[in-house]
C-alpha cells in the first residue's frame, strides 16, 4: 500500500516553516480544515447548547456532530462519547462524581 505523504503534509501548513511541535494538546500544527471549521465556528452564530433560536441551535449541532465523528473513530455509540472542556476539567468533574461515594473507613 502507498501513502502520499507529500499530501498528507499539504493539511498542515504549519509544517512549511520546516519545524515540527509536539507541545500543545491545543494543537499547535492543525489541519487546514480544523482551522477553517473553528473559524466557521466561532464566528457564526454561537452560544450556549439549545434549541430556541440559530446560535444554540448551532451550538447543540456542534457538539453532535464532535460525538458523532469520535464514535466514528473509535467504533462505539455515540451516545457514550463525553464531550468537555478539557481533558484536565473532564477528570476533575469524573472525579469529583465518584468522590460523592466515598466512605472513610470505619476503625476499630
Amino acid at each position: 500500500m502507498s501513502f502520499d505523504v507529500a499530501a498528507l503534509r499539504e493539511h498542515f501548513p504549519s509544517l512549511r516553516s520546516g519545524i515540527a511541535h509536539f507541545d500543545g494538546p491545543g494543537g499547535t500544527q492543525s489541519p487546514r480544515q480544523v482551522g477553517t471549521a473553528m473559524a466557521a465556528a466561532l464566528t457564526g452564530p454561537l452560544s450556549n447548547r439549545g434549541r430556541g433560536v440559530a446560535s444554540e441551535v448551532n451550538a447543540d449541532s456542534a457538539v453532535d456532530a464532535f460525538r458523532q465523528a469520535f464514535a466514528d473513530l473509535l467504533g462505539v455509540p455515540a451516545h457514550g462519547v463525553v464531550y468537555g472542556r478539557s481533558a484536565t476539567q473532564l477528570t476533575y468533574d469524573f472525579s469529583r462524581a465518584i468522590a460523592k461515594q466515598w466512605r472513610g473507613r470505619s476503625r476499630r
